[in-house]
């Protein structure tokens, strides 16, 4: 979501595709929306343990306009993934859809990470397609077996990518390995050539969760061992071309764990990746998506354990003595592909919400939402319909002029609908946004917030000096 200062103009109700061209974005003032919206999200949902009492509670929010910068986020601070999976059959997944391309361009600018359990099964083979016998994960039951994608469809992807105005990131099998465990590039290097002789701009990343290795693939790939191959990319990239493209990594899980193994090893990577990387990576999840239920998405404890893991991410950065910004490169609410019926749900919104505030309050530089499409936690469900919790955010403030009020709101929270000021959001039928009509109220004026609402403030024209640096 983004926090967009405006002049307002003689049409107040101006339709937010055209606002968004004639608007610049403050990545700074972003971090000021993300926080204000969290506290609306938070007190309209904290009394969920006390329905049956319920009581009104007023509070009064002070905007200080001269507060200092905090952070700067990326443009593309709200990103998104697809998951390599995805790319087994690549004639379902709707890359070539106009509607589809149409939905993702509304979430530009941003990165579309091309990752995955899968990408260490991957190998590329210009002009041949192969597909391999399943091989079944005894741990997720996830398809694990090798396969092939040819030139065409490495290009159908980067396509994809550009019409809907963003910036790919492709995850690189790591699991081709020689008979003395060092990393064999010759595969990689073609995708990467292919890639170049093309003309592609993209950014790049090398293996996925490779602390879990052992459980998912019954291999292992040391910490100490990922760094050295990262500064073998590093140079290959370099070498070809790609020195200005973006490698992020290391991909680790389990941050937050009790036993700390995700953070070690992060550690442990940088402190032998000879300054490889340009962000440090790592995936975040709050529930099992086969064990998850209705109230662990609204139970402050749930909200509560995303803190903890920022905390004991940046404390592993530090302690290796590499600055390195982090990424959330992979995230959702429930890992195993997402809650069925909870993680692509209205109810799935107020943990995105809060973990976009927190992020940017925390100085994440992105926050990388898990899926686009294909799962139980898609954005975009399978008829190409938005999910509840694929918000895009909007703008706000003029100082003497009317704050306008969104309040998303739906008839429950397992709904596949949303609701804006009581209205049913639909798209139009190419995919396009429809006009948002606002709810116009002096900012003095007080606001009754429903219960497990999700409200956006827009003021246009703000003047936040700290926006204009």
């Amino acid at each position: 979501m983004y926090f967009m200062t405006n002049d307002r103009d003689k049409n107040e109700y101006k339709k937010l595709g055209k606002l968004r061209i004639q608007t610049t974005l403050h990545p700074a003032f972003t971090l000021i929306f993300l926080g204000f919206c969290m506290i609306f999200l938070i007190l309209s949902a904290w009394n969920f343990n006390n329905t049956l009492n319920r009581t009104i509670t007023s509070h009064v929010f002070y905007l200080n306009s001269r507060q200092p910068l905090l952070h700067t986020v990326s443009d593309k601070f709200l990103s998104f993934g697809i998951d390599t999976s995805l790319l087994r059959d690549m004639q379902s997944l709707p890359i070539r859809d106009n509607k589809f391309i149409n939905l993702a361009r509304h979430l530009a600018p941003a990165y579309v990470r091309i990752g995955g359990t899968s990408a260490d099964c991957l190998h590329f083979n210009q002009t041949t397609q192969i597909i391999s016998e399943e091989v079944i994960s005894l741990v997720d039951g996830q398809d694990i077996s090798n396969f092939t994608i040819n030139g065409m469809d490495f290009e159908n992807l980067y396509k994809f990518a550009t019409e809907s105005k963003l910036r790919m990131i492709f995850d690189l099998n790591v699991l081709i390995r020689a008979d003395n465990g060092s990393w064999d590039d010759i595969n990689v290097k073609n995708i990467i050539s292919f890639a170049k002789n093309k003309n592609m701009k993209l950014d790049w990343q090398l293996g996925n969760e490779p602390n879990s290795f052992h459980h998912v693939f019954n291999r292992n790939v040391s910490a100490i061992q990922l760094a050295h191959d990262y500064y073998q990319l590093r140079q290959l990239l370099n070498e070809v071309g790609y020195n200005e493209s973006l490698l992020v990594g290391p991909e680790v899980n389990h941050v937050g764990d009790t036993d700390h193994k995700g953070e070690y090893y992060a550690k442990t990577f940088l402190e032998n990746d000879k300054n490889s990387v340009n962000y440090v990576t790592w995936h975040q999840y709050y529930l099992n998506g086969r064990e998850a239920q209705l109230t662990d998405f609204i139970n402050i404890s749930t909200f509560n354990y995303l803190p903890k893991q920022i905390k004991s991410m940046q404390e592993a950065i530090k302690s290796s003595g590499e600055l390195v910004p982090m990424w959330l490169s992979e995230t959702s609410t429930a890992y195993g592909g997402g809650a069925p019926e909870l993680s692509d749900r209205f109810v799935a919104g107020f943990l995105w919400l809060d973990k976009l505030g927190y992020s940017a309050i925390a100085g994440l530089t992105v926050v990388t939402r898990q899926s686009l499409f294909g799962g139980n936690y898609a954005m975009i469900g399978p008829d190409l319909i938005p999910n509840p919790d694929c918000i895009q955010g909007i703008p706000i403030f003029h100082r003497n002029a009317k704050a306008f009020l969104y309040v998303l709101t739906s008839d429950s929270l397992q709904s596949r609908t949303i609701k804006v000021n009581e209205e049913i959001l639909k798209l139009q039928s190419n995919g396009n946004l429809p006009s948002f009509q606002p709810i116009v109220f002096e900012p003095t004026q007080q606001i009754t917030l429903p219960s497990y609402s999700m409200v956006f403030i827009v003021i246009h024209g703000a003047k936040v000096p700290i926006c204009y640096i």
